[in-house]
């Protein structure tokens, strides 16, 4: 029974309900809160249970009264094929709703299964009140549970709407014979209908095969008319698309172009695995037979005819022109050499630093960040574990002199820091100078969420239009980014990776420097290790190192190896060349991976841990690193 009849049922009946074959009821003795379940009549006293027992206007209602009529299609010819299965005495909709549940148990799923089902009675010349019976008859034995496992019944109502989007086209011809009329089939009983395994029996009807349109809410009306003519043969629209009907669509490998995608609908589609074009804008306002030519010559002109060509004879010329007008866009670290080698600086896409906790990754960060900031280049710094606080702290200590301790603490109360800080010189040119053009964001959600992809190419997009290029985004660190639900953390990190990537990489056209940390290992040996080996410490950081442009290692420089390349000895701390030259470490800069460039390079280099500043010693020729290395000077930061 529809909704509307059970209403009917209870006004007139209250309190009476009825249940159909294969629905649950609740029997004696069940207790509920509103009392107990019992039975009328004895049920081993059969002869009461009689349906002539029931009043006769509730017989009328429930279509009781007299024996049910059985309906069968329209007598068919039998084919001769070896190939054909023979139902005997049966109706062809038991057997349509049978084969539709085998479909379902494969797999195919069932609004799928269902639309082919609603299909092949249309065909068969049932009519669509028939249609929905049998649809309805199919909907109560599906699964409880939808292709993946989880609880979702399919509905009558879903079965109801499959049948009227059905029937809303013209039906096609049946298996073999002649269509009974689709409006008033015949009830004529068959002895024998053979079906034809051969026909389109598990595939969807042809006519659900054609071309899915998505125009959006705006164009829906406009396009949905244009697709009404004649002319438009099978193809129809939809203002958008559910997960369910993009996994239909997949399996029934029907094409869809889309209106105008935005990114977000395009990589959906991608991800699904849907064959997809995009269409432009069309003309709304034009007759519907003007936008139906609209939309059939943009259909053809979205197919991938020619390769690149028109990519390349527009496309790549505008990205140049673009690039050109907003000066290149990359952002160099101040280390010479290195920057030569990886083509200036850092340029749109991914870039990698990895090395341990406390080896010097943020500090280069940082002095990264400040030699830009200076120049008046904007960088967004999202730190996942220190504060804003920490981070700028670590910059006024290394350029302005008040040390750490003094700004952990707020200094004393005879000489506080925010004092200090406001009569300093040093303090007040770098809040002119770098202040304005680095952004240091919490990325542990402290000030207002989590930081996760979403949210830096938001942020991007801001200073994007307040300076004109794109900033430099460094991301610290990795593991600490928020990920999704996927269980295994490093399949999370490869996510982000990813969408670091593409999201901001390729779409906004974004350099990205992403801290990693790596596994602790042998560092005094990494120098003159295989490349593979320096590679395989970032195997527990994901896919970084295939998904980055460029991806380097910051490690200690060993002692024999500095011996080897006869560099003066590391000052020991408190000794007196520590306090006249400040203390400084050797540590190795190593370019493992670098796409647009020589790889790997090596060099070693100075850190001056409380002076925040990096120098290019010399590079490294591991071949003869047993004997002298005759190292060229680089830069410093």
């Amino acid at each position: 029974m529809n909704s509307k009849a059970t209403r009917e049922l209870g006004r007139q009946w209250p309190g009476l309900d009825i249940r159909a074959d294969g629905g649950y009821a609740v029997m004696p003795p069940t207790e509920m809160d509103t009392g107990s379940y019992h039975w009328e009549v004895d049920p081993q006293q059969l002869e009461l249970l009689s349906l002539f027992t029931l009043p006769t206007d509730l017989r009328d209602f429930l279509g009781l009264s007299q024996p049910p009529q059985v309906i069968k299609p329209a007598p068919r010819s039998v084919p001769s094929s070896a190939s054909r299965r023979t139902y005997d005495e049966r109706t062809l909709a038991e057997v349509l709703i049978r084969r539709a549940l085998e479909k379902v148990e494969d797999g195919e799923g069932r609004n799928n299964a269902g639309a082919w089902l609603a299909a092949q009675l249309r065909d068969n010349g049932y009519s669509q009140q028939e249609a929905g019976h049998h649809m309805e008859n199919y909907a109560m034995q599906c699964p409880l549970t939808d292709a993946h496992g989880q609880h979702d019944p399919y509905t009558a109502a879903e079965a109801r709407k499959t049948v009227t989007s059905i029937f809303s086209r013209p039906p096609r011809e049946p298996w073999s014979g002649e269509r009974g009329n689709r409006e008033t089939p015949r009830p004529v009983q068959s002895s024998s209908v053979r079906v034809d395994q051969d026909e389109e029996l598990l595939a969807l009807p042809a006519e659900m095969r054609g071309p899915v349109v998505v125009a959006g809410e705006q164009a829906f009306r406009a396009v949905e008319g244009a697709l009404k003519l004649p002319s438009a043969a099978n193809a129809e629209v939809r203002s958008a698309l559910t997960a369910e009907e993009l996994r239909n669509l997949v399996q029934s490998e029907r094409v869809v172009y889309v209106l105008t995608p935005t990114q977000a609908v395009a990589r959906a589609l991608d991800a699904c695995g849907v064959e997809w074009y995009a269409l432009p804008a069309m003309p709304l306002e034009a007759t519907p037979e003007e936008l139906l030519a609209a939309l059939q010559d943009a259909m053809t002109d979205a197919l991938p005819i020619g390769g690149n060509m028109a990519f390349l004879e527009e496309e790549l010329l505008k990205i140049a022109e673009a690039r050109l007008r907003r000066g290149g866009n990359t952002y160099p670290t101040g280390l010479s050499e290195f920057d030569e080698a990886v083509g200036g600086g850092f340029y749109d896409g991914l870039h990698v630093l990895g090395g341990v906790t406390g080896g010097g990754k943020t500090a280069l960060a940082l002095a990264i960040a400040q030699h830009n900031a200076e120049q008046g280049r904007p960088i967004l710094y999202v730190t996942y574990e220190q504060s804003r606080y920490e981070l700028w702290g670590r910059v006024i200590s290394a350029k302005v002199g008040v040390g750490l301790r003094q700004l952990r603490t707020g200094g004393t109360v005879e000489s506080p820091v925010a004092t200090q800080l406001r009569e300093n010189p040093a303090y007040q040119e770098l809040t002119r100078r770098v202040g304005p053009y680095l952004s240091v964001a919490e990325g542990n959600g402290v000030d207002g969420g989590a930081w996760g992809v979403d949210r830096i190419a938001a942020q991007v997009k801001r200073l994007k239009s307040a300076y004109g290029v794109s900033p430099l985004v460094i991301l610290d660190y990795l593991q600490r980014m928020p990920a999704g639900e996927v269980k295994d953390r490093r399949h999370q990190i490869d996510e982000v990776v990813m969408a670091l990537q593409v999201r901001l990489g390729r779409e906004l056209n974004t350099p990205i420097l992403l801290i990693s940390s790596v596994g602790r290992g042998n560092y005094g040996e990494l120098l003159t290790a295989p490349l593979e080996a320096r590679l395989s410490v970032f195997k527990e950081s994901g896919g970084v190192e295939y998904t980055a442009y460029t991806a380097s290692l910051l490690y200690p420089l060993g002692a024999n190896d500095a011996q080897s390349l006869n560099l003066e000895p590391a000052p020991a701390p408190g000794s007196s060349r520590a306090a006249l030259r400040g203390l400084w470490k050797y540590l190795v800069l190593d370019l493992v991976k670098n796409r647009e460039g020589e790889a790997p390079r090596q060099w070693v280099v100075k850190w001056y841990p409380v002076r925040g500043i990096f120098e290019l010693v010399q590079s490294v020729d591991t071949d003869a690193l047993e004997s002298s290395t005759n190292g060229r000077r680089g830069g410093r930061i």
